[in-house]
């Protein structure tokens, strides 16, 4: 591959507390750098709608009596420190009804940053704002507080240190969950539905989270095994090597694990996609703007072993991405459930505010598997769709005996 691609296809990496769900995507220009979620460009600023124009002399005259209101009359019962200011910037981006496209002030941008390079500090866990505009958890990452603390995917956390999150928009909801390592955090969730339907309370130790995005290992019958919990700055140059190292071991065959994988960066996803097939399309990318539209492809692939991927519900993103690709090119069977549904593009800008790093991500564009189908609110179909038992609630590699997915792969690669 001569182009490098940087997008952060991910159900969130907001890095706060827990990591946001906001499947943004970083679109790769040539002013991003390689491996960072920077940009100098000026482009993306005709993105509002401006089929209604604004008179902004009658918008800054209401701002100030707005002001002189609050000044006057607002009694502060949390004594908190109100930002007017950073509060309009957020208020323009809410305004366009979209989950994913917000305003990050400089302490957001900065841990934003952190969560695509693999470390930042909270209990673990991937998010999102559902359909009903609640918080929801995509997936806790392996070995992280949240994951041993027993979150799961599909848990919708109701209440941070007692105060309701009903309402709350990402950013605030992970900023109460952020804080110092070794620092407690409480958290409720309500899982399940129905008579099913039950309130649980957990009190998690925050710690800095170190993602080790690979991990692989020789299974039975010549068998590589290699799961993705996500895809940071390392995540390709990790892969390639495991699976290099797997092969030379003797594996014939390959199983890769996109299970729980909320996404990440996309230079990733196509750098492995690079990797696994030759010649191929690894997604189409359309834009406000038609004459942006394009397809992303690969070549010379150097992997070229039968594999089966697998999916769940918790697969999102660059995962869908990568997953879909595999499919439509029919260089992988999928196994598993449906996968989450996360096929928008969103775009980083920085902003200097007056010397403060701040920042905007805006949804610009939406993504489809080669074949055209579309991904967002839909989800990636597996080719065998293999339910993990009711009662489970750990799968992988130490858990086989229970992981039917993961039996049906290996059954699959036997044949």
């Amino acid at each position: 591959m001569k182009k490098k691609l940087l997008l952060t296809i991910s159900i969130l990496t907001l890095s706060l507390s827990l990591s946001s769900c906001s499947n943004f995507l970083n679109y790769p220009k040539e002013e991003i750098q390689s491996g960072k979620n920077e940009t100098q460009t000026n482009e993306g600023t005709d993105t509002l709608n401006k089929s209604k124009e604004i008179d902004y002399s009658q918008v800054m005259s209401n701002v100030q009596k707005l002001q002189e209101m609050i000044n006057e009359k607002f009694l502060d019962v949390n004594d908190a420190d109100v930002d007017l200011e950073l509060g309009i910037y957020k208020g323009v981006m809410e305004s366009l009804k979209d989950p994913y496209s917000e305003y990050y002030s400089e302490e957001e941008f900065k841990a934003l940053n952190e969560q695509t390079a693999g470390e930042f500090g909270g209990i673990g866990v991937e998010v999102t704002l559902n359909e009903n505009g609640l918080i929801e958890i995509v997936s806790p990452i392996k070995g992280t507080p949240g994951e041993k603390a027993g979150l799961r995917t599909g848990d919708i956390i109701t209440h941070i240190e007692g105060e309701s999150v009903n309402g709350y928009s990402l950013n605030q909801a992970v900023t109460l969950m952020r804080g110092e390592a070794n620092t407690d955090v409480n958290i409720t969730i309500l899982r399940g539905t129905g008579k099913n339907q039950e309130v649980k309370d957990f009190k998690i130790t925050r710690a800095i989270i170190e993602v080790e995005s690979v991990h692989s290992q020789m299974l039975d019958n010549n068998i590589g095994y290699v799961l993705l919990t996500g895809f940071q700055e390392r995540t390709a140059k990790d892969f390639k090597t495991a699976v290099d190292s797997l092969i030379s071991k003797g594996a014939k065959s390959l199983i890769l694990d996109l299970r729980n994988n909320p996404g990440g960066l996309l230079d990733q996803t196509v750098e492995i996609a690079d990797y696994l097939m030759d010649e191929a399309t690894v997604i189409s990318v359309r834009y406000k703007n038609d004459k942006n539209n394009e397809d992303i492809k690969v070549k010379d692939g150097k992997m070229d072993i039968p594999m089966i991927t697998l999916i769940n519900g918790g697969s999102a993103s660059a995962s869908e991405v990568l997953s879909g690709a595999l499919q439509d090119n029919k260089r992988s069977l999928i196994v598993g459930e449906l996968s989450f549904g996360k096929g928008i593009i969103q775009q980083i800008y920085p902003i200097n505010n007056n010397g403060k790093k701040e920042g905007v991500k805006i949804t610009v564009a939406e993504f489809y598997t080669p074949n055209g189908k579309q991904i967002h609110k839909v989800g990636i179909s597996p080719d065998y769709e293999v339910k993990i038992p009711d009662g489970v609630t750990k799968i992988g590699v130490e858990n086989l005996e229970d992981d039917t997915q993961l039996q049906k792969a290996i059954e699959l690669l036997k044949e």
